[in-house]
């Protein structure tokens, strides 16, 4: 029980994370048009507004959340 309940909560922090990077992405392509920038924005610092960079970072928080619960699952449940 506790397994199925963390492997589901493990895939639904990784589907909102992805979500959340999408939809900060398109945000940022819709208001500057430059959709070139958008592969730059994983290692290049682009200009990003305060509700875009909100979603960005609380994407990728929610995609390390997920990673880290997927370790915890192989340990407790190989």
């Amino acid at each position: 029980m506790l397994e199925m309940a963390s492997k589901s909560a493990e895939w639904l922090l990784l589907l909102c994370g992805v979500i959340l990077i999408l939809t900060s992405m398109i945000q940022y392509g819709k208001r500057t048009r430059n959709w070139g920038g958008l592969v730059t924005m994983s290692y290049k610092r682009v200009s990003m507004t305060a509700i875009e960079f909100k979603f960005y970072r609380s994407g990728v928080a929610a995609v390390i959340l997920a990673i880290i619960l997927r370790m915890v699952n192989l340990v407790l449940w190989p």
